[in-house]
């Protein structure tokens, strides 16, 4: 574990800082409070060359394993890869850290949270605690500490909204929602979130009719969420919803709207997958829908799983782009699109191993 720390050019007043039941003994340095809660942790500090010349004896005295870590004040953008750079280098892979943001000099600790952030992605560094000991909000010789971890979730929260908007992907979602022990207070969303598990798994293993039942559930789950109590700390997807909604507004599919209108919103999918650049996918329910677009002219209705209809109009498909049969004026075209997406659906499957691919 690596206790990750700065120290400003302010002169520090000794108190004792409290965190739930701990309770530190009086020092001018959070730093202390902290190496002694995380005994088992290398206590890294970051400081300017103005901070250490000012505070390097007395933390030394106090902290002596701690390792001081040079970086500039952070005066242009030069500096501010430079800092980036030496914090990546003293953090490793897989390192669980703990960040404290209370003694810093001017921007520094932001930056060095939002480099934190990216090495939570980059080198799957485990951020266990964001501690602040609040100075300012001390009662007689005892400081509180606030800890500002939960906050990190509205990063989290921002990243799964986004991978679920753009590969349908909603495994995210779920640890983010989930509570333990007591029951949430929000079972509207617990079940939405279930569904968009269902969905992602629909999508992906292309399952067209069950994606669009299931958003359809989800979006209906959603609006009663809305009128839900709401953890205090789920409240980062309450202004995320809109985003959801109208990226399941999609894909969603009514099952007691007419038969058009369900041929209609199953297109939805199709735009869907090609605007996230999921070009096989597009391809191939694109080619399912020419279908039962045909059969819904053709037969009055569109059947997405009798096959025997179904195989009976691609097979009037193919014997049309054959010359087999007459095409009628009216479904040229569309044949001429039937046999480019085929060829398209078929070059995309065989990966390249094919002439003039």
């Amino acid at each position: 574990m690596i206790l990750l720390s700065m120290l400003g050019t302010n002169d520090y007043k000794e108190v004792a800082y409290t965190w739930g039941d701990k309770k530190a003994h009086p020092s001018k340095f959070f730093q202390a409070a902290l190496a002694g809660w995380f005994p088992q942790a290398n206590v890294l500090i970051c400081v300017t060359k103005e901070s250490r010349d000012k505070h390097e004896q007395a933390v030394k005295q106090l902290l002596p394993s701690a390792e001081l870590v040079d970086i500039p004040s952070g005066k242009k953008e030069a500096e501010f890869w430079e800092i980036f750079n030496t914090l990546e280098q003293h953090i490793p892979t897989g390192v669980e850290l703990v960040f404290d943001v209370t003694h810093g000099f001017r921007s520094l600790p932001t930056l060095a949270l939002l480099v934190v952030s990216f090495l939570r992605a980059a080198k799957a560094v485990q951020l266990k605690y964001v501690l602040y000991g609040a100075y300012e909000a001390r009662t007689g010789d005892t400081a509180p500490v606030f800890d500002l971890t939960p906050f990190m979730t509205m990063l989290d929260w921002a990243s799964a909204t986004n991978r679920f908007l753009e590969t349908g992907d909603a495994s995210k979602f779920r640890p983010l929602v989930e509570t333990r022990g007591a029951r949430p207070l929000n079972t509207h969303l617990n079940s939405a979130l279930k569904e968009l598990t269902g969905l992602s798994e629909a999508l992906s293993t292309n399952r067209a009719m069950r994606a669009g039942k299931l958003s359809s559930k989800a979006l209906a789950k959603i609006v009663r969420a809305k009128g839900e109590e709401w953890e205090l700390s789920h409240a980062p997807l309450k202004l995320l919803l809109p985003r959801l909604e109208q990226g399941l507004g999609l894909i969603a599919q009514d099952d007691k709207a007419s038969q058009q209108v369900q041929l209609i919103q199953s297109f939805g999918q199709v735009s869907w997958f090609l605007k996230h650049r999921q070009y096989e996918k597009a391809l191939g329910l694109a080619r399912e829908w020419m279908v039962s677009f045909a059969q819904l002219k053709g037969q009055g209705s569109w059947q997405p799983i009798q096959y025997k209809k179904r195989k009976e109009v691609e097979d009037w498909f193919n014997a049309c782009m054959k010359g087999d049969v007459p095409i009628p004026d009216d479904w040229k075209a569309f044949i001429d699109v039937w046999k480019d997406l085929g060829n398209l659906r078929n070059d995309l499957m065989h990966f390249g191993f094919r002439e003039a691919a």
